[in-house]
């Protein structure tokens, strides 16, 4: 079962992206526990209760900058949307997909799929 948390300090927002994550793992037949979360506080939380396979930050402006540079350990597994042009910071910080928002159902896929591609020491199938 793959983890996924969401952190987006926008509940309707989140909840959207929740939903779009939930049909991504549903239209590839895989199960996925998904959780949400609001900022770093709340993240570091639940990561120490389980890592989590992915992350996906979707935190405007600084907000998002700081909560992306506060989980460094997990750089690696985060999938990253804000509001302002980070690509530069998300690639110096080796995180493997940054877009910017809004977040549609098609980005989220794309996000998805290149994050696996990227990434296969998550080993799941």
């Amino acid at each position: 079962m793959w983890n996924v948390i969401i952190c987006d300090g926008d509940e309707p927002e989140r909840e959207q992206l929740m939903g779009f994550v939930r049909q991504y793992f549903e239209e590839k037949k895989k199960d996925a526990q998904i959780a949400g979360c609001m900022d770093w506080p709340e993240l570091e939380g639940m990561v120490k209760q389980s890592l989590p396979d992915v992350v996906i930050v979707a935190q405007n402006s600084v907000d998002g900058l700081n909560t992306i540079t506060s989980a460094r350990l997990l750089s690696r597994k985060i999938i990253w949307f804000s509001d302002l042009d980070f690509g530069v910071q998300a690639y110096r910080l080796c995180v493997p997909y940054f877009s910017t928002k809004p977040v549609t159902y098609q980005k989220m896929e794309q996000a998805l799929t290149r994050f696996f591609e990227v990434s296969p020491w998550l080993g799941k199938t």
